[in-house]
């Protein structure tokens, strides 16, 4: 009995011949139905009826189980299940199918005997009657679990569908136990799924499980139960009958099955986790190559969602092999899509093209898509440019508002030129009004990037209340259309603008800078004071902004121009001390210095415009180096002012500068430096006083170039008044014709000399220059006269010694050696021997 109930349960799973007992879960040949696995997004639907090896449970020739033995070691009195036995050439099949041995009709045979006879002929009429007769006459009498099930039957096979399901229901009324029971099970919850009564038909494929001896059988119910109770929204119960089902490892139909709708169940729970460790199982052992394909896609979809991208990556290459072309295509699809989102944009760029060769149009416009992205996110935006143009004309349908919004980036990332047309034909046409406004915001931005700040103004004021925009973008664009007024030369639009911002965003980041920048306005536009008190604003209510090192900056430099120079002392003061390493500390020790020496302190102003020339020596070493050497001049320290003027390279030397120092090096006995310094002014005199030209003759003398000291001497004497300063100039002439060898012009100007002054130093001056003309006109005696006369009307201690001495030589040449030793005793007397 318990074969035959074995078999009657087991033909659900596969048709047979109506009297056949089948123990096997499967007849030989046949193949399960194994849903697709679906991407991990995609719920699995189930079908209205349970899914066995040939899709719904066949409607008639249900074998039926084969009674339980009899307890008492006498002969079974009910014969096993009658079956038409197969043809005489063929053999049972092994574990199969047996021949029943033949039912007994004589006529002591009881009514279940002739029932069962009845129905192994299939003349189910009488047998239905026989049964009914048994039935009713035996209330208790053993076998009548079979009798209710094989009545049932018949009714089915003779089309009473209510008849039928009666019978399966007073079968199961009465008995809970054995195999009767456990196919009746069976065929009633076939039955409620069907009429989606899946509550009712979970427990019925529950009590078949429980009830049959099959393993086969055990395993079809639990599959079925499984999905019944996953239909009826018991994931718990639908989970533990799947996990049983996946538990029987060898020649198991519903393997694939059940993994497939367990991930899935697990799946539409959250458990990501549970429902990939099934799949990845499924990928390893399903029973064709074309559900592990399915399976490892929708396991690389279920990886990438969880994060484990290089897991992905591997189920993404496992479906790309399959040779199903939708699979993949899929899988490919998948992998480049997986390689742009974990940011490896250059393989999406090489993989793309071969993938392209299979897709479908739609996957070839995304591929592009995502080559364009690819490339824009590497910064190729011309390559990324070409695509989406690519995109377009090959794909019209493609060309929505958001690829050419992605195209208006490129366009604006490669400063194209056509973008302000493009972002309004896009405009005109675009739906979505933050896209519109986004793409406006783009021709803004071109425009304040290329420099045209006129424009930008334009295209930012629309957008400053568009709330399509976030409110950080609105409040950028207000900054920027400020920035862009002030570089456009509207200061007027840029105060009003930065006074807004400034209004309308106390706490924003830009709040100091806009300030600051309505000061920077405010003084292009002539309003110095405005600016200062927009300068003191930051450094008061911004006190711990970047800003206020620039302020203290501008502010310092606006009262510079106010000519408040202690205020812009202060302004600087403050900023080194605050900011000692600031940027503009050159700048602001030079000020300082400057401030101090137009105030008379001299010797404060020298070490900060030395330390300012030391920060910067492009900017300031000449400015300050001037400054430096304006310095020492006030305070009259000869020697430093000349160690600066050495180095000095900037501009020339005020005339009185250069002259004070030239000066000193002839005095100092450097008539090249100062030659050196006179030079730019004997170049271009322009009003430089008369005193230049004396100087440069007399330097000229000392490096032997008469011919420049006798024009300069002259030009001096041209503009010299006073005798002295004339009685110098004659001088000059005269040592420059001398030496030029002209005695003639020599005696005459040392004769001038002599007229213009009359004693001292210079008048010995001129009587030397007159000995010596006579001594180079070979008028020795003469010449010593005119020595002697100096040494007797002079007291000078250069020119007399000078004097006695060429005067001894002139009479040792004159002949008169007596004269000559009494000039030299008058040397050595008013030397002392020296």
């Amino acid at each position: 009995m318990k074969r035959a109930a074995a078999a009657a349960l087991l033909a659900l799973a596969a048709p047979t011949t109506h009297s056949q007992e089948i123990r096997r879960a499967l007849p030989v040949g046949s193949e399960p139905e194994v849903r697709r696995a679906l991407p991990a997004d995609e719920p699995m639907v189930l079908p209205a009826e349970p899914v066995v090896p040939q899709s719904t449970p066949p409607t008639e020739g249900l074998p039926e189980p084969t009674p339980l033995p009899s307890p008492s070691p006498t002969p079974q009195t009910t014969p096993g299940p009658v079956e038409t036995p197969p043809p005489p050439s063929e053999n049972p099949e092994p574990g199969g199918i047996r021949l029943a041995p033949p039912v007994s009709q004589n006529a002591t045979a009881s009514p279940l005997e002739r029932a069962d006879g009845f129905y192994s002929r299939q003349m189910h009429d009488s047998a239905v009657a026989e049964y009914e007769a048994f039935l009713s006459a035996n209330a208790t009498q053993s076998g009548r679990d079979s009798a209710l099930f094989r009545l049932a039957e018949s009714h089915r096979i003779l089309g009473n569908a209510a008849a039928a399901r009666a019978g399966y229901e007073r079968l199961l009324s009465e008995f809970q136990t054995g195999e009767f029971a456990a196919s009746g099970a069976y065929r009633l919850g076939t039955l409620e799924f069907g009429e989606k009564k899946f509550g009712q038909a979970a427990g019925r494929f529950e009590l078949a499980k429980k009830e049959t001896t099959d393993s086969g059988v055990r395993l079809a119910a639990a599959y079925f139960a499984a999905r019944s109770f996953e239909a009826d929204g018991n994931a718990l119960e639908a989970e533990k009958n799947y996990e049983k089902v996946l538990e029987d490892k060898k020649d198991n139909p519903y393997r694939d099955n059940s993994a497939a709708s367990l991930a899935n169940l697990r799946l539409a729970q959250g458990r990501q986790k549970a429902g990939l460790e099934v799949l990845e199982d499924l990928v390893e052992r399903a029973a064709t190559p074309e559900v592990a394909a399915t399976a490892a896609l929708q396991a690389a979809g279920v990886a990438k969602e969880i994060g484990h991208t290089q897991k992905a990556m591997g189920f993404f290459e496992k479906a790309a092999a399959s040779s199903d072309a939708e699979v993949r295509s899929a899988a490919r699809m998948g992998s480049l899509r997986l390689l742009y989102d974990r940011g490896d944009f250059a393989e999406v760029s090489k993989l793309a093209p071969e993938i392209g060769k299979e897709a479908t149009p739609a996957e070839r416009a995304e591929i592009l898509q995502l080559v364009a992205a690819s490339e824009r996110r590497l910064g190729n935006e011309a390559a990324a440019l070409a695509a989406y143009d690519q995109l377009i004309a090959a794909n019209p349908a493609s060309n929505t508002p958001e690829v050419r919004y992605q195209r208006l980036l490129s366009l604006y990332a490669v400063k194209d030129k056509t973008l302000p047309a493009e972002v309004d034909a896009f405009v005109q046409s675009a739906t979505d009004p933050k896209q519109k406004a986004s793409a406006q915001l783009l021709k803004a931005e071109a425009f304040f990037q290329s420099g045209d700040h006129a424009s930008a103004a334009a295209a930012y004021a629309p957008l400053l209340d568009d709330e399509s925009l976030s409110p950080a973008q609105r409040t950028a664009a207000l900054y920027k259309r400020a920035w862009s007024l002030a570089a456009s030369g509207d200061h007027a639009g840029a105060i009003a603008a930065y006074t807004l911002f400034a209004e309308s965003h106390r706490t924003d980041k830009l709040a100091a800078s806009a300030v600051l920048q309505r000061g920077l306005s405010r003084l292009k536009s002539g309003d110095t004071r405005g600016a200062i008190a927009d300068f003191d604003k930051v450094v008061s209510d911004f006190s711990l902004s970047k800003e206020v090192e620039f302020a203290l900056l501008q502010k310092a430099l606006a009262s510079g121009q106010l000519k408040d120079n202690a205020a812009m002392a202060g302004a600087f003061r403050q900023l080194l001390a605050k900011y000692p390493n600031t940027a503009a500390a050159a700048q602001a020790n030079y000020w300082l210095g400057w401030a101090a020496y137009e105030e008379g302190d001299y010797k404060a102003a020298l070490p900060l415009l030395e330390k300012s020339r030391t920060l910067d020596a492009k900017n300031y070493g000449g400015r300050a180096g001037l400054r430096i050497i304006l310095a020492h001049y006030q305070l009259q320290n000869r020697k430093a002012a000349a160690k600066e003027a050495e180095n000095f390279t900037g501009a020339p030397l005020p005339a009185e500068v250069a002259l004070w120092l030239a000066e000193g090096h002839l005095e100092g006995g450097d008539p090249a430096k100062a030659a050196k310094l006179l030079q730019p002014m004997v170049e271009n005199p322009g009003t430089a006083p008369s005193q230049l030209w004396i100087t440069h003759a007399e330097a000229c003398l000392a490096l032997g170039k008469p011919a420049e000291a006798y024009s300069s001497a002259e030009k001096f004497l041209q503009s010299a008044s006073e005798p002295a300063p004339r009685a110098r100039g004659y001088i000059a002439k005269a040592r420059a014709a001398l030496e030029s060898g002209n005695t003639a012009e020599a005696r005459a100007s040392a004769e001038q000399a002599v007229l213009f002054q009359p004693e001292g130093r210079l008048n010995a001056e001129a009587r030397l220059l007159l000995g010596e003309v006579s001594f180079t006109e070979g008028d020795h005696d003469s010449a010593a006269r005119a020595f002697m006369a100096v040494s007797v009307l002079a007291d000078d201690p250069k020119s007399v010694p000078r004097a006695l001495k060429r005067a001894a030589e002139a009479y040792r040449l004159a002949g008169k050696d007596s004269e000559a030793e009494a000039a030299l005793k008058e040397l050595a007397t008013r030397t002392g021997g020296n």
